[in-house]
């Protein structure tokens, strides 16, 4: 889901290092991530170590709209597999944003987001067994 118009994204923009842990599972966000470049990967850490691989994201893209549009706490361990340029947006300009979009928009977003959450859960519950 690329940056639209409906997001004001902040001017900073923040690097993050290759192998830095940018999200941990079960994590309640407070803010959603536009990856603006780099791969990030993402699956469950074991030991601080990624042992097991769900993806790969590359930028543009937000990382975590899924979760953060459904209101619950990450699926997924998120890690940096490159250098990052990230842009940070508090979870609630996230959200009031979207309630400016028209309904049919934002119920077709909010079905895919389910969707991604879906095979997303269903993927470390595979891996749990």
């Amino acid at each position: 889901m690329p940056p639209s118009h409906h997001f004001s994204l902040p001017a900073e923009v923040e690097v993050i290092a290759a192998g830095e842990v940018l999200r941990r599972r079960n994590e309640v966000l407070t803010s959603v991530i536009h990856l603006e470049s780099g791969r990030v990967l993402r699956g469950v850490l074991d030991d601080g170590y990624l042992r097991h691989q769900l993806g790969a994201l590359e930028g543009p893209f937000w990382l975590d709209a899924a979760s953060a549009l459904m209101g619950l706490p990450l699926p997924v361990d998120m890690v940096a597999d490159t250098r990052l340029q990230v842009r940070r947006l508090p979870i609630e300009e996230f959200r009031r944003s979207l309630a400016d979009m028209p309904p049919g928009a934002r119920g077709l977003l909010l079905d895919m987001a389910h969707g991604f959450r879906q095979q997303s859960e269903l993927a470390v519950s595979r891996l749990a067994q």
